[in-house]
């Protein structure tokens, strides 16, 4: 069972790391285990290891044994290059990367008196530590701690906003259309989308706006995604495009495998994401101050709201193409307010953005995971402020051992009850 072997990774609840093949001998340190994916890919990302003297930072594939490697075709999978570190139970084959190299290998020693645990431990990683004393808090008290983590959150964007401001040159278009390609990527594909906005700048497909078909194929071309388009006629029409485009702007396609398109829906997957983005840069004055200015939720679904071409509408691409409500209050939510908030910042309007436009606490809570988790222990997010809140919560106590340093840890005292 891969679930458990991930929770004995996650939790380091191992008892030994042992190198296998080239790495016998070696030192292995897990830093960090990484995070769990739950879509397709490798098992964890963002994993920090050090082999030796050497820090690895990558993604980690667990199995129990190494031959499902090529059972599950990773071998043919580039979303499987980024791995650093394959662990196993049983290294019955060794895997070689397409570079001819052996992947780092090691056995994962599974302490004996869990195994029959197994099933209680999974089902305890589907809960809330929290979760038999969460309804006993004080609302009092859970809204202070929920404000003080929808701040920390909101900071936290608003820093990688001015980050993405310095890397655009002080572009404050280009760093809009970074964030909005990022939130079309819904998490799953959020980093390829940001590495696609630096590869193609917003400028160049400002100058081709009054041509749907060249903003297509320059979004699609340089992704590597012109294939997945369904009708013929246009896949070889957009292909004859970016061919002339990338010569006359020297632009290479991503590398294959940089978007993840495995267990994803039709509506989501980034081809189609774009093609919502190559209409919203033809159909709308979306970079200037038009955005910034939006002050009500109807106003930004006015401005956001563009049905797709009838080509691409039908087939798995059913109905009109439009953002939907849900993707409309995510854009607001992760790029109009943070955005709004750094710029009132760099401009030394503290304060202005609380007083015009769209707020968090006037939006819906969004529903994800994290919330539902929540809402099963008896905490239901009501407002956008309150469901980034507790995926704040979620990230920086939950997942990296921090319970204890969290109000919610501990069941309130009989007396605070009482008083309650």
């Amino acid at each position: 069972m891969e679930a458990f072997l991930h929770y004995i990774w996650a939790h380091r609840r191992y008892t030994k790391l042992l190198p296998q093949g080239a790495l016998r001998g070696a030192t292995i340190e897990v830093l960090d285990p990484g995070v769990l994916n739950a879509h397709a890919g490798p098992d964890f990302f963002a994993a920090k290891v050090r082999i030796d003297d050497l820090l690895w930072v990558g993604a980690v594939e667990i199995h129990h044994a190494s031959s499902q490697w090529y059972q599950h075709h990773h071998d043919v999978d580039p979303a499987y290059r980024s791995v650093i570190l394959h662990v196993v139970e049983l290294d019955n084959r060794p895997v070689v990367t397409p570079e001819g190299e052996s992947l780092p290998t090691c056995l994962l020693m599974v302490p004996e008196e869990l195994r029959p645990a197994a099933p209680s431990l999974l089902s305890a990683e589907a809960r809330l530590a929290c979760a038999d004393h969460l309804p006993q808090i004080s609302a009092e008290e859970r809204q202070m701690w929920l404000s003080c983590l929808h701040r920390s959150r909101l900071s936290r964007k608003v820093s990688a906003v001015q980050q993405l401001l310095e890397r655009s040159g002080g572009d404050w278009a280009q760093t809009l259309y970074t964030l909005f390609l990022r939130a079309l990527g819904f998490g799953l594909n959020g980093d390829a989308m940001e590495r696609l906005a630096f590869a193609l700048p917003l400028h160049l497909l400002l100058k081709h706006r009054d041509q749907r078909a060249q903003v297509e194929a320059l979004l699609l071309g340089t992704a590597g995604l012109i294939d997945y388009l369904p009708d013929e006629a246009v896949r070889a029409e957009r292909t004859s495009e970016y061919a002339f485009l990338a010569h006359k702007y020297d632009l290479s396609p991503l590398p294959a495998g940089t978007f993840r398109r495995a267990r994803t829906r039709p509506t989501n997957l980034p081809e189609y994401r774009l093609l919502q983005l190559a209409t919203l840069i033809v159909e709308t004055d979306l970079w200037g101050s038009n955005f910034l200015e939006v002050g009500t939720m109807d106003a930004l679904r006015t401005l956001l709201q563009h049905p797709l071409p009838a080509p691409y509408c039908g087939g798995k691409w059913r109905g009109s193409g439009c953002l939907s409500p849900e993707a409309i209050t995510h854009i607001a939510t992760n790029v109009l307010i943070p955005y709004r908030e750094a710029w009132c910042a760099y401009y030394h309007r503290v304060g202005e953005e609380q007083t015009v436009g769209l707020q968090m606490e006037g939006l819906p809570a969004e529903s994800n995971h994290v919330t539902r988790l929540f809402a099963a222990a008896g905490l239901t997010a009501r407002t956008a402020s309150e469901s980034q809140a507790l995926l704040e919560l979620h990230s920086t106590y939950c997942t990296s051992g921090q319970c204890a340093r969290c109000p919610f840890s501990a069941p309130p005292s009989s007396s605070s009850i009482e008083e309650g």
